[in-house]
């Protein structure tokens, strides 16, 4: 009786020391919750947004929404699309064929693909596999022929005959090996590579590789390319004016995802990032290692590497037609910042600052993108005819609206937000930025897909 009452004891005891430490995870997932929160709260693309911070004395994990959504938005558990945070994946099992004595970096990779391929080259210049890990291959951003049927799910009729074919037909864009041009139709070939190079008994099946090589060794059970695990779910995915817009497949070349389509949960790359900085142990570890040394252009293999706010950081972002995301290792000091947001967040650009302010409570946070009315000072400031990109583009004035409109296409309504920003209220994912010169806007920076154009008036208005 006596012993059972001390066991009862003890039990309590050991409650309340879990309670304790179960209140103190809640504080600090709370102050960092409310960073988050400073984010995102009465942002304009009514995004929501999971990240933590990991560190050697643990992870904290923070969850915010601009607004309340009526399905309830994501959980912690939840799988996001992490875009090309998956080129870092395919690094791996690079540097696991490396390690395996199959592959160098210096082998051309027209080895490694189907016999007859032809693939570009600069004289005796090959293009090598390290040239596709730091985008120095020359290649351009995406295939030649690249056609899609369908612009809310742009891969899914892509086939690996058409990336094989896109060689034959590419031009190259710069000199191999010269400076770094973010080729997402090189990441393809390389995937491709990758999924013929693996054993055998993988079936030269992307997914299955990367499911053996890398994801159950890490317990990364919920990441996945197509096959989804048992009881994970995958949040639909929002354009930056808070529409629903479908998840992107790659049914007609699977093993070409590696350029950017694996999904995961917030605490799947949580164990990838403490695998990479050594937190836990792995018999992956020196070939994680591998893929974060420097190589040329500041990339590792396929890492960026680079100083950031001061920092030594190895990083890559990630975006897809409804996801956008972030992953920064801080590698001497073992601290790892994730961000994975449902919502494409196009250019507006911070998502590094917010990654580093959010394992940094020293550093501000950015500030969320709020709407606000357009003053019709600079609604009649910007009306006028404009070349862009070499488009005639129109911008009046429709009962107080601003409407841009190039020639042959569909008019969008723009809006403006804070930051003194235009975007548009379409499904359309831009910013335009108007410049002021002597009072009068002359032109506007326009922001679409990762690239950046300057609309420049036709007639300039005189300056009052």
């Amino acid at each position: 009786m006596y012993r059972a009452r001390l066991l009862i004891r003890c039990a309590a005891a050991v409650c309340a020391a879990l309670g304790l430490l179960s209140q103190a995870l809640a504080q600090t997932d709370e102050a960092l919750t409310a960073r988050l929160k400073a984010r995102f709260e009465g942002d304009r693309t009514g995004a929501c947004a999971v990240a933590a911070v990991v560190e050697p004395a643990g992870v904290r994990r923070a969850l915010a929404c601009a607004s309340p959504r009526k399905d309830g938005g994501p959980t912690l558990d939840d799988a996001f699309e992490i875009g090309s945070i998956s080129k870092t994946m395919t690094a791996f099992l690079v540097a696991d064929l490396i390690a395996a004595g199959t592959w160098t970096l210096d082998d051309p990779i027209e080895k490694h693909l189907p016999p007859g391929t032809r693939v570009p080259s600069q004289g005796d210049r090959k293009i090598l596999v390290r040239d596709l890990l730091t985008h120095g291959s020359g290649l351009p951003r995406m295939p030649p022929n690249f056609n899609p049927t369908d612009a809310g799910d742009p891969y899914a009729s892509l086939t690996e005959k058409d990336l094989l074919n896109g060689l034959v037909a590419a031009r190259l864009v710069g000199p191999i090996g010269g400076q770094a041009v973010y080729s997402n139709f090189g990441m393809m070939v390389l995937s491709l590579a990758v999924a013929r190079a693996h054993p055998s008994d993988l079936g030269g099946d992307f997914e299955r590789v990367l499911s053996e090589r890398l994801f159950k060794p890490l317990k990364m059970d919920g990441a996945f390319v197509a096959r989804q695990p048992t009881g994970v779910r995958l949040l639909p995915g929002h354009l930056s004016t808070g529409e629903v817009t479908p998840n992107w497949t790659w049914a007609a070349a699977p093993n070409a995802a590696g350029v950017g389509a694996v999904r995961a949960r917030l605490d799947d790359l949580v164990r990838y990032a403490q695998a990479h900085m050594g937190l836990i142990e792995t018999p992956l570890a020196s070939r994680l290692r591998a893929t974060q040394a420097p190589l040329a252009h500041g990339f590792g293999m396929n890492w960026m590497v680079s100083r950031f706010l001061g920092k030594d950081t190895v990083r890559h972002d990630g975006g897809t037609g409804g996801f956008s995301s972030l992953i920064a290792l801080e590698l001497p000091s073992q601290r790892a910042v994730i961000v994975l947001v449902d919502t494409s967040l196009g250019d507006i650009g911070d998502l590094g600052l917010l990654a580093h302010s959010l394992a940094d409570d020293k550093l501000a946070v950015p500030k969320p993108r709020r709407a606000v009315t357009m003053p019709e000072g600079l609604r009649k400031a910007l009306v006028g005819e404009y070349t862009l990109a070499g488009m005639d583009v129109q911008l009046r004035d429709e009962d107080g609206r601003l409407v841009a409109q190039a020639n042959g296409q569909p008019a969008h309504e723009l809006l403006l937000d804070d930051r003194g920003d235009l975007y548009p209220a379409s499904t359309l994912i831009a910013r335009a930025t108007p410049v002021f010169e002597d009072g009068v806007v002359n032109r506007v920076v326009w922001r679409q897909g990762g690239r950046e154009w300057e609309a420049v008036r036709k007639r300039a208005p005189v300056s009052r």
